[in-house]
């Protein structure tokens, strides 16, 4: 009988534990993750919302004219932090997004993504560390690094966060629009490159 009575006593205690550990770590999600005092503020514009709208309506309309009896042209976008946090922020203010602050930092060879999620059951914090890849020529996102609030996620979990973040750029790419083909990625300090050829009817 006190074997039966330590043995439902031990299982207790694990079950206590382990509603600890959820506490504490649903807690730790809530946090803003330590990566978001390194990020650098970036100046905000609605002049900044023109010229990222501006380059991709310039370069649908070059691809659009492309000569089917000729090769293919080379395209390029260069977009900057000001530009895509502009536009992150107006998106935010239109309701479009479910959050409440983002901001993206482009660093040499790698970006870094900060989210403040609006989710009324779960109003957490994230932050990313990942770099762009071509696949097919498509860009292709890759985690580095995840973070739930303070809490480092398991490889595992990153992957699926990856495969959601990639079909949601394959619904949304601006390639896909300007019928491009991508070559090459270049992240930078301040700003990204996306270079590539327009795709040529038969």
């Amino acid at each position: 009988m006190k074997i039966l009575q330590g043995f439902l006593i031990f299982m207790g205690a694990l079950a206590v534990l382990a509603i600890i550990a959820l506490m504490v770590g649903y807690v730790l999600a809530l946090l803003t993750p330590d990566m978001r005092s390194n990020m650098r503020p970036v100046l905000l514009s609605a002049e900044a919302v023109d010229s990222f709208n501006k380059k991709l309506s310039d370069l649908k309309k070059e691809a659009a004219v492309t000569d089917t009896t000729k090769p293919a042209k080379n395209i390029q976008l260069t977009i900057t932090e000001e530009e895509v946090n502009s536009v992150i922020v107006m998106a935010l203010a239109e309701g479009t997004l479910p959050a409440k602050e983002m901001l993206v930092n482009f660093n040499d060879g790698y970006l870094l993504v900060y989210n403040a999620w609006s989710f009324p059951a779960a109003p957490v914090k994230t932050a990313v560390i990942g770099t762009l890849d071509i696949e097919n020529g498509k860009p292709k996102f890759i985690i580095r690094d995840f973070y739930l609030g303070k809490v480092p996620v398991p490889q595992g979990f990153d992957q699926g966060i990856q495969d959601l973040v990639n079909i949601m750029i394959k619904m949304n790419a601006p390639m896909e629009e300007l019928r491009s083909d991508l070559k090459e990625i270049t992240i930078s300090e301040g700003q990204l490159k996306m270079s590539g050829t327009t795709k040529v009817s038969k």
